[in-house]
């Protein structure tokens, strides 16, 4: 028999707005235990869901483990592979967010709770992002020294070997990576039994835009370089290497599946990348009908993408950042990341970088900056979420939030 364990829903980053139909055991303000079932034939398991918290923001409930009377995450069975994969911490926080912000439109936040990735271990990931071995179930067969792998990154051509290093780097420029990583996320929803059970994967594929090679000679002397790649190859790569990803889903799952294509940034790249694709395997099904394009992106101020792209804005942002330099002698300079959805601006996060002496020019500041959010409408448009950091040495002295529609912002002064 299975061995059975506890859960509990709890509120996943912030928290989850909640509002008309929820599940039956969502609506009292204590913890009700439920039960999760994740396979059929094989006994429940017992989980805790939690009162709601309300705030501005929209997330996922999180299904949390529960050993005896001590409440922990769940982890993934790859916890902390994604580093490995994606270099840029920019990135990392782009597509575990951005992938969560994208499930919700399949997913509703207000019916399906959140896990970490459980259906992937390491092992299965790295096979994926390895490159093929052009080795056929046929050649396996008959030479048991030979294995087919899962690679879904293309053959190198050459062999490995450090003797002829030059070769292996030509090799890596003409038949670069384009698979960074794989991420999965799990959504649970509730049965006609009232039990949680898997309800829908989603699943981002993390593409290089820029992929960097590493290769060793016989001296151990390492060559590093990168290559630029083109867009709409490695988006039509991708989209060709989904199909061993649905076959071990549906394997144990007849769920929806959603599909989501990442182009990374470089490593030195100030901004996050963006989501360029999106489809969905419905239930029952073994490959999409058809893939949707995304338009959005990340935008840096001060730039040139900014004063090319989107120059009204940019100017804005450089009247904001003039009355910030007029205000304080030791200014440095404002940085701002825009996250553009259609071409709007959809979100602001502005980092303000100063070297303070006193508390007293930490609050006399802060008090300033918020003023400034308050009369600038042009700047900071009442339907136009914002965050501000004041920052001091590496450490943040302050922070103002800037909800859509709020008439006072949020502000918090760090002791």
């Amino acid at each position: 028999m299975p061995k059975k364990q506890t859960f509990i829903v709890s509120i996943m980053a912030l928290s989850l707005v909640l509002s008309g139909c929820v599940p039956s055991f969502m609506k009292g303000d204590q913890d009700d235990t439920v039960k999760v079932n994740d396979s059929e034939g094989e006994e429940s398991e017992e989980m805790i869901v939690s009162e709601d918290i309300k705030t501005s923001e929209t997330y996922y409930r999180s299904v949390l483990e529960k050993d005896g009377e001590k409440n922990s995450l769940d982890t993934s069975q790859v916890r902390g592979l994604i580093t490995a994969g994606v270099d840029n911490r920019l990135d990392v926080d782009a597509l575990e967010m951005g992938l969560i912000r994208l499930s919700q439109e399949q997913f509703d936040p207000e019916k399906y709770f959140f896990k970490e990735g459980q259906l992937f271990d390491t092992e299965q990931i790295h096979g994926w992002l390895y490159r093929d071995n052009g080795v056929t179930k046929e050649e396996a067969e008959k030479d048991k020294e030979k294995e087919v792998n899962v690679g879904l990154n293309p053959q190198l051509g050459v062999e490995e070997n450090p003797a002829q290093y030059e070769q292996v780097i030509e090799a890596e420029k003409k038949n670069p990576k384009f698979l960074s990583y794989i991420h999965e996320q799990d959504y649970y929803v509730q049965n006609k039994d009232e039990e949680l059970q898997l309800g829908g994967v989603s699943i981002a594929l993390s593409l290089y835009s820029e992929y960097p090679y590493s290769v060793l000679d016989e001296n151990g002397l390492k060559y590093t370089g990168s290559v630029k790649l083109d867009k709409d190859e490695v988006v039509a790569k991708a989209k060709e290497s989904i199909k061993p990803i649905v076959e071990k889903i549906r394997a144990e799952h007849d769920v929806p599946i959603m599909f989501t294509l990442f182009l990374e940034q470089p490593r030195q790249s100030v901004v996050p990348g963006n989501f360029v694709a999106s489809t969905i395997v419905e239930k029952g099904k073994s490959s999409p009908e058809s893939w949707k394009d995304l338009n959005e992106k990340y935008i840096a101020f001060p730039s040139s993408a900014a004063d090319e792209e989107y120059p009204a804005e940019a100017e804005k942002f450089d009247d904001f950042t003039r009355e910030i330099q007029d205000f304080f002698p030791n200014f440095v300079g404002v940085i701002g990341t825009g996250f553009y959805k259609q071409d709007e601006l959809s979100q602001l996060k502005v980092e303000i970088p100063i070297q303070f002496y006193s508390k007293s020019e930490v609050i006399s500041f802060t008090q300033f900056v918020n003023g400034l959010v308050k009369k600038r409408n042009d700047t900071f448009p009442p339907d136009l979420p914002v965050s501000i950091y004041i920052t001091s040495n590496g450490e943040t002295e302050s922070l103002i939030v800037k909800d859509p529609n709020e008439e006072e912002p949020f502000v918090h002064i760090y002791q």
